[in-house]
């Protein structure tokens, strides 16, 4: 069995993806956690960029989690979790119909008008069904993209929550969608020994990022975590935008 490829450009990719994500996910809600299928894509088809980045993102959910557990906001679990499982099953069936170049698009300029319109998150998340809006769009742009970060930090950026129970709220739902979503991927035939075995290679890389970003957000204030927050869901959509335009 071999590495999906033993390229220097590929691995210099990989390796900068992953820590990238791993410091979003820990640190910043996932708020850059965009970046890795893009910079895959750049070598590797698209399916199999994001077929490869489950395994990992898996890996950094259960250290995540082990980090913030005990901040949850169970309520707004409660609310997040039952639309993102409709937004996975949602994603699923879109597997094989959704234009990449739409998907991607529609997304970037959604997480630009959110970042830099800030009295527009805290309204579209205290509207009625704004959880399930937000749930269920970030469960399928999780599932097509691995991109449920802007979506998810569009609702919880108007909830005001504590860093920490942000952290730990985000954290627990893209677990949950991250575990389920090895079931549309496994009926979609994305998985391969090759992607399995580069997977496990990256996985040491995946706990680096996810250590950096926990001991990262220990520097940060509230007011500067809401900023960092803000500003890169503004990088995670000029980041699908290019992403989109170059498809």
């Amino acid at each position: 069995m071999e590495l999906i490829s033993n390229g220097p450009l590929f691995w210099g990719l990989a390796i900068l993806g992953v820590v990238l994500t791993g410091i979003s996910k820990s640190g910043f809600a996932g708020g850059a956690g965009v970046v890795a299928v893009p910079l895959l894509a750049l070598v590797l088809p698209v399916d199999t960029a994001v077929a490869l980045m489950l395994p990992i993102l898996l890996i950094m959910d259960v250290r995540t989690i082990a980090y913030y557990w005990r901040h949850r906001d169970a309520l707004e679990l409660k609310k997040l979790l039952p639309a993102a499982v409709l937004g996975i099953a949602v994603g699923g069936w879109l597997l094989a119909w959704v234009s990449p170049f739409a998907l991607t698009l529609s997304l970037g300029l959604l997480s630009l008008l959110f970042a830099f319109w800030q009295k527009l998150a805290p309204l579209a998340a205290r509207l009625p069904g704004s959880a399930w809006l937000w749930g269920t769009t970030s469960g399928v742009t999780s599932t097509l993209i691995h991109a449920g970060g802007p979506p998810l930090n569009m609702y919880l950026i108007g909830r005001g929550l504590p860093k920490l129970s942000w952290l730990a709220t985000a954290g627990v739902v893209f677990g949950v969608m991250n575990l389920i979503k090895l079931v549309p991927y496994t009926l979609a035939g994305l998985w391969n020994p090759e992607l399995l075995l580069t997977a496990l290679v990256l996985s040491p890389v995946a706990y680096l990022g996810v250590y950096l970003g926990y001991r990262l957000q220990h520097h940060l204030n509230e007011r500067t975590f809401l900023v960092v927050c803000r500003w890169l869901l503004a990088l995670s959509g000029m980041a699908l935008l290019a992403k989109a335009f170059g498809a």
